[in-house]
């Protein structure tokens, strides 16, 4: 049997323009706005599967929106996952807690990547 999934008991948009996610088991997580809206779990932002595993990617324009990184809002999805919808009108990712863990995980392993020693 798989072991549950901690769920957050509380999200809110921080004044730094930052998701502060509180979970259940009392860990909190921050997430930046840009952050969370790169790590967009969408097959339009991530790409989607083929019938043989290939990861297809969407053509992807050199140009930015306005808002893209405005977050409208946020809702709840059954019971595992919020939706966002932003500033550009994109409202198509899905972020499952499991998903939000995972972004986490990724977040903390690239913030501990030893710097340049000489300061560079």
């Amino acid at each position: 049997m798989k072991p549950a999934v901690p769920h957050p008991k509380e999200i809110t948009l921080t004044e730094n323009r930052e998701l502060r996610i509180v979970w259940i088991d009392g860990h909190v997580t921050h997430f930046s706005l840009q952050y969370f809206r790169d790590q967009c779990p969408c097959a339009g932002c991530q790409g989607e599967s083929d019938i043989f595993g290939d990861v297809r990617m969407p053509i992807q324009l050199p140009v930015t929106k306005p808002g893209k990184y405005e977050l409208k809002k946020l809702t709840s999805v059954g019971n595992y996952a919020v939706a966002a919808v932003w500033g550009d009108g994109h409202d198509s990712g899905i972020y499952s807690w499991e998903h939000l863990l995972y972004m986490e995980n990724r977040q903390a392993a690239t913030s501990n990547t030893p710097g340049d020693p000489a300061g560079n």
